[in-house]
């Protein structure tokens, strides 16, 4: 199997991003629009006590929920909606399939290679194999595969 090249691998990540995007935008227009419904009926204390709820909700959406598409994803089809419309896959460096807690491990990966500008990923332009960072840490290699 070929490994991915970076444009491949970029695309399909913009087209997962985007998608998470949307799901989150959809969850915050609905907490804010129960947040605006009850903001008339509650004391000070309270409304603070909410925002601090809606807070920590939104935080955890941008935490979790990419943690559970990608972890996912990656161990039952080895590819997310993204890599699935790019013809990409992803795999074990000994092409087997990936286990929840390596896909996991790969995810926390991400973090690795976001917090650096985005360098992590950035470095599957220029290695040999198109290995990013979080591919080194869980042993994963992104291949291309037929579409069918």
């Amino acid at each position: 199997m070929e490994s991915a090249n970076f444009k491949a691998r970029a695309m399909a990540l913009a087209i997962d991003f985007a998608l998470l995007g949307a799901i989150q935008s959809i969850l915050f227009l609905l907490l804010a629009g129960r947040l605006a419904d009850q903001l008339m009926h509650l004391a000070l204390a309270d409304i603070l006590l909410l925002f601090s709820w809606y807070a920590a909700a939104l935080f955890l959406s941008v935490i979790f929920l990419p943690m559970v598409y990608f972890t996912l994803f990656h161990a039952w089809f080895g590819q997310t909606i993204g890599k699935m419309i790019m013809g990409l896959k992803v795999v074990m460096q000994d092409n087997g399939k990936l286990s929840p807690a390596v896909s996991f491990l790969r995810w926390t990966g991400y973090i690795v290679s976001l917090v650096p500008l985005a360098a992590g990923f950035l470095w599957s332009a220029v290695d040999k194999d198109h290995y990013a960072w979080h591919d080194k840490l869980a042993q994963t290699r992104v291949v291309t595969v037929e579409m069918t």
